[in-house]
């Protein structure tokens, strides 16, 4: 409202004043009408303007109801049978709104009047956690002005999040009223574990107990299972009384590193399976330890003497047997990949090998053979990532062309992961090639189709697109497939020409060993991959051998890509040089006092290419690299293209300086930083992790802090620390899944690492699933705060019991009416006249129209003698002649003629003028 506006009647009444005193046009009666009209327009329009609103009371209800939708109750049934009930018993012009909550609410019905009979509740996103507070909060805002309003809360009143008692109060300084309801949780025989914990520091052979405290409703006995790292070390049978039950459970570290801690119970008295976990870690600190892992026995040979002789110790397995758990790379200072085949090493190993060295400070160092870098099948993977080499040949050398043909089962039984990882197989294939080389892809089921037509590789990216739309169906027929991709290899021009046939299946009988003898006669070799136990091993194998190719067989697909890899690098390149020389020193460094007595000879080794920013240490004539290193993340690679087992490099094995390189190499591998002064802890909140770290010392000029969360699942959290207050950062990450969490946090001067520490963080199961405590507590506390009751009937909730209301209504919409309606009237008063002819229409008739007659005839008569004398007497004389002069002779006689005799018009006229007053 704007009473401020009113202050304009002042002048508008001036105006209307001064018009009603200058008007000359208007007088009497209708000129007082237009001036009133005027008065009361201007009136109705700055009552408009003014905002004019009269306060009248608010009489409808709003109703909303907040219900609990998380794991802790039951079923919805008996939340929804009180909502419907509740708004059955409403009067029509009430209105009523549904929220539902979880950690988020969410609005399943706005404010509405209507009522609807089948109301039913969609759920919410996380049901994990009860936060009442957020949907007393949201309940607030839909309620509109035109309702007294309230808020129904129905839940069991088991909290974990948001403090529901204070908003309660906050509504009700607000004029809300909140009501509650408390829904009904069963809970039968049941046993859980409440929580698990253990030192978080601990030292290589140290005895520790396992703390955890389990809850029964009954009497009963259960079983606890301890493990480390998924793997059972300890099992325990426990009786458990009715209410809480604590035990100590010893344990033994055994290796350093990162430990997770997992305790399971068991019982015939449980009835939730989701509140029998409980998780917890441990660092343990212990000397630093390599882990050496070797494609064939003795491939790291001079290395692990050398090893043994510096008195670091080392650990020595099979390649195929590498640790698949981060926890378990994570205990190792350095890893060490000896001629181990990319085969071997599953993606998801490889992966964890990246992050273990990237986020963690693993050192990571491969050695070659035939079955390391390139030819290993490492082009395109995690390791390769890692290391400071690329493994596929980017010199300007003259490089043999290559003519590949990939043939692909595309059959049913290739659905799924097989088919994708097949297709990724034929990617990394392509971006392998360069344009000189030509590709074909061409798969088949029951009858082959080229994906791919054979053409030279200048667009690696519609190639990879092209492989991409390969769908798996059908049967599986090899044998016109692979006559298919041979007639086109004939016609390619290329110094190699290899073709690889995946597939997982049997096949129908052909003419196999004339067409291998044609590929053989046309220089043509083939490698065979078989997938899975249904392939047809035998005639695979039989292929490969008699086209002079190489058969694999695997039953994880997850090796077809380095499978793919592999075979592209033996058949496009000469990865091998097998040509003795003696290293070229480049950017020795640290090693520079070992070279300065001269180097022995290398009699072979694996050609690779340098990474722009890795250092080049050695080289052979040609600039092809021998021994390369850089920084990784947090952690150091190094690449050694010669042999570890001495077939390759006899003289270095031999030379007096063997052992001292190895062991600043290795030693060089070693994580190089420590904590520092960097104090972090983790903890967890609702659905939120928390990260707090405390800098005791200023961190260094230019440096900042990074932290990194790392799920048990592997993914991956940047999590941004925020200041605080002096030396102490703060940061969140999102924790819905149960299990322990990896915290790393660096001090960081761009790719430098100055200092870091990790920590973990351990997260239970969902609360929800906790026993019941205090709920019906804490919803009277919620009733009393926001001025409400505990409802025991839905048909309680819109009772008659809330506070007066009174509200301004606007009526600046009924003023604007009232002025357009008395504005036509004011127009009409001063502009339109009423003439004779209105009149005489308007004048009331009490004769017919035979009595009007001589009425009408008279006054026709005296309109023909005004039209006589307007046209007799000149028109200035009649208006200006005086009636007599002063100057005209007395004696002189004037003789006034008569009047001219007027005649009563004839009937014909009458009728005429009769019919057009009817007509009119």
């Amino acid at each position: 409202m704007y009473p401020w506006v009113l202050l304009a009647l002042l002048p508008a009444g001036y105006a209307v004043y001064r018009w009603y005193r200058d008007e000359r046009r208007l007088h009497g009666a209708r000129k007082k009408t237009v001036a009133i009209l005027r008065s009361l327009l201007f009136l109705s329009l700055t009552l408009a303007v003014a905002g004019t609103a009269w306060l009248a009371p608010v009489t409808q209800q709003a109703a909303v109801f907040v219900i609990d939708e998380s794991k802790s109750i039951d079923s919805p049934r008996e939340a929804v049978s009180f909502l419907r009930t509740a708004v059955e018993s409403k009067q029509a012009d009430d209105g009523y709104a549904v929220v539902g909550l979880g950690e988020r609410p969410a609005v399943e019905y706005p404010l509405t009047q209507a009522v609807r009979t089948n109301l039913e509740l969609s759920g919410v996103s996380n049901p994990n956690y009860t936060n009442l507070a957020s949907g007393l909060r949201l309940a607030e805002g839909l309620v509109q002005p035109g309702y007294r309003p309230r808020v129904i809360l129905l839940s069991d009143g088991e909290q974990n999040a948001g403090d529901a008692v204070a908003e309660a109060a906050f509504l009700k300084q607000r004029g809300v009223l909140v009501d509650v309801a408390a829904l009904k949780r069963d809970v039968g025989r049941e046993v859980l574990i409440r929580s698990a914990s253990t030192p978080t520091t601990l030292y290589e052979g140290e005895s520790f107990s396992l703390k955890t405290t389990l809850e029964s409703t009954v009497d009963t006995t259960a079983e606890l299972n301890i493990y480390e790292d998924n793997s059972l070390v300890s099992t325990q049978s426990v009786s458990l009384q009715k209410g809480d039950n604590s035990f100590a459970l010893p344990l033994k570290s055994e290796q350093p590193g990162f430990h997770r801690y997992r305790v399971e119970v068991q019982s015939a008295d449980d009835t939730v399976a989701a509140n029998n976990t409980a998780f917890s870690f441990g660092e343990v600190a212990g000397r630093p330890a390599m882990l050496v892992l070797e494609g064939q026995p003795g491939d790291a040979k001079w290395l692990t003497s050398a090893l043994q002789a510096s008195g670091l110790a080392y650990e020595v397995k099979p390649g195929r047997t590498a640790p698949d758990r981060l926890e378990d790379l994570r205990r190792y200072a350095a890893i060490v990949l000896a001629n181990v085949s990319g085969v071997d090493l599953p993606e998801q190993v490889q992966q964890q090998i990246e992050i273990a060295v990237r986020d963690f400070g693993v050192g990571l160092m491969m050695t070659g053979g035939q079955d390391a870098f390139g030819l290993g099948g490492y082009f395109g993977t995690p390791v390769e990532k890692a290391l400071p080499v690329y493994m596929d040949i980017r010199s300007q050398k003259e490089i043999p062309s290559l003519g590949l043909m990939l043939v692909i089962d595309h059959s049913g039984s290739m659905q799924g992961q097989k088919m994708e990882l097949a297709k990724e197989a034929a990617r990394r294939a392509a971006q392998m090639l360069t344009p000189q080389d030509t590709l074909g892809v061409l798969a088949f089921d029951s009858s082959p189709y080229w994906v791919v037509e054979p053409k030279h590789v200048n667009d690696v990216k519609d190639i990879q697109n092209q492989v991409s739309s390969i769908q798996a169906s059908g049967g599986t027929d090899i044998y016109p497939a692979l006559v298919a991709a041979f007639d086109r290899m004939k016609t390619v021009q290329a110094k190699r020409k290899h073709i690889i046939l995946l597939t997982d299946g049997q096949a129908p009988n052909g003419d196999y060993d004339g067409l291998t003898k044609r590929m053989r006669d046309q220089n043509v070799t083939m490698s065979t991959v078989a997938v899975g136990q249904d392939a047809d091993q035998n005639l695979l194998r039989g292929l490969a051998e008699k086209a002079k190719g190489r058969f694999y067989n695997t039953t994880d697909s997850q090796n077809v890509p380095q499978i793919f890899s592999k075979e592209t690098a033996l058949a496009g390149k000469t990865y091998i040089q097998d040509a003795p020389f003696t290293p070229a020193i480049g950017v020795a460094a640290d090693l520079a006092p070992l070279f300065a007595g001269g180097l022995p000879q290398i009699n072979a080794q694996i050609a690779t290419t340098a990474k722009e920013t890795a250092d080049t240490m050695l080289a052979n004539p040609s600039g092809e690299p021998l021994l390369v290193r850089w920084q990784y993340g947090l952690g150091r690679a190094v690449a050694w293209t010669s042999d570890a087992k001495g077939v390759w490099s006899n003289q270095w094995a031999a030379w007096e300086g063997s052992s001292a390189f190895w062991n600043q190499l290795m030693t060089w591998l070693l994580p190089q930083y420590h904590a520092g002064d960097l104090d972090v802890r983790s903890g967890i909140s609702g659905a939120q992790g928390q990260v707090e770290v405390q800098v005791k010392q200023p961190l260094a000029s230019g440096a900042v802090l990074k932290a990194k969360v790392i799920g048990t699942d592997l993914s991956e959290q940047e999590v941004p620390l925020l200041l605080q207050a002096p030396g102490r950062y703060t940061g969140n990450f999102s924790s819905a899944t149960p299990g322990t969490y990896m915290v790393t946090v660096n001090e960081q001067a761009g790719d430098v690492v100055l200092h870091t520490s990790t920590t973990g963080v351990s997260v239970p199961y969902s609360p929800e699933y906790s026993l019941p405590k205090n709920g019906l507590d804490t919803l009277q506390r919620i009733a009393e705060a926001g001025g409400g009751e505990v409802l025991e009937s839905a048909e309680d909730v819109f009772r008659d019991n809330l506070p007066s209301k009174w509200q301004y209504r606007d009526l600046s919409l009924w003023f604007l009416l009232v002025a357009a309606l008395l504005w036509p009237f004011d127009t009409a008063l001063r502009r339109v006249s009423i003439t004779w002819k209105w009149k005489l229409w308007k004048r009331p008739q009490t004769a017919g129209a035979a009595a009007s007659v001589p009425a009408i005839s008279s006054l026709v008569a005296k309109v023909r003698e005004r039209k006589r004398g307007s046209g007799a007497e000149p028109r200035e004389t009649r208006v200006g002649t005086p009636q007599s002069s002063a100057i005209a002779p007395t004696n002189s006689t004037t003789t006034t003629p008569p009047p001219p005799q007027t005649s009563p018009p004839d009937s014909e006229t009458i009728s005429k003028l009769l019919a057009k007053k009817r007509r009119k």
